[in-house]
């Protein structure tokens, strides 16, 4: 096996292993952090506590595994092609925005399903798209928006009736794009070997960028965010 240690000033350590050959490529890893971010913050649920209020709620922003493994982590391999328009997904659910974070093709649409029943609100918050807002009542069990994610950044989302609801929105137009799970976790397949620039993002550690070089097989990068 070959080692190629990799330094992302002192906020980051990237470490990328090179095993043996096996076709397509794969680049695969863990986004961890040193940080502790104990118990997740309890969220105040202020009205609607029927739906919102069913089940309690705790903050998305840290979510850390016991081994340090970062949750909702975006990792994109700048370079390794180019994302075709589609259509993604967020829900309304439980109080909150399911999933937290999601990846979103430029030029893609957006389904918002409502699956409380109640009124609910989508607002997002970019600088380089368009603003989107509108009320989404609980009878609007759909609203499909093709406006508003043109151009690659990171966008909020929040819902006005709800001030606690958030989300997040990574628009690409890079395709080899994933987000991490419950333990820090991702991978990437189909990667033509080559030279490229993988970038991290997180809500509350921002975003670091290192290059990489990718090989037959599997690659593997494992990145620290935080002191």
């Amino acid at each position: 096996m070959n080692t190629i240690r990799l330094c992302v000033g002192a906020a980051c350590a990237l470490t990328l292993l090179y095993t043996a050959p096996a076709g397509a490529a794969t680049v695969k890893g863990v986004i961890s952090t040193p940080k502790k971010a104990g118990a997740p913050e309890a969220i105040k649920v202020t009205k609607d506590h029927a739906i919102c209020g069913a089940k309690p709620l705790t903050k998305e922003e840290m979510l850390v595994s016991g081994a340090g493994g970062l949750k909702n982590a975006v990792v994109i391999i700048e370079g390794a092609g180019k994302a075709a328009p589609g259509k993604g997904g967020i829900a309304q659910q439980g109080g909150r925005f399911e999933p937290h974070v999601i990846t979103l093709p430029a030029k893609s649409k957006l389904e918002i399903k409502n699956n409380d029943g109640i009124s609910h609100n989508f607002h997002s918050f970019g600088f380089e798209n368009d603003p989107v807002n509108f009320s989404q009542p609980g009878e609007m069990k759909v609203k499909v928006v093709d406006k508003g994610f043109d151009y690659p950044e990171v966008i909020k989302i929040q819902c006005d009736i709800h001030e606690w609801m958030n989300a997040w929105i990574v628009v690409s137009d890079e395709s080899a794009v994933a987000v991490t799970g419950a333990d820090g976790s991702f991978s990437i397949a189909n990667i033509k070997p080559g030279n490229y620039t993988v970038k991290v993002w997180h809500e509350k550690l921002g975003e670091v960028t290192q290059k990489v070089t990718v090989k037959d097989g599997d690659n593997q990068v494992n990145v620290a965010l935080g002191k």
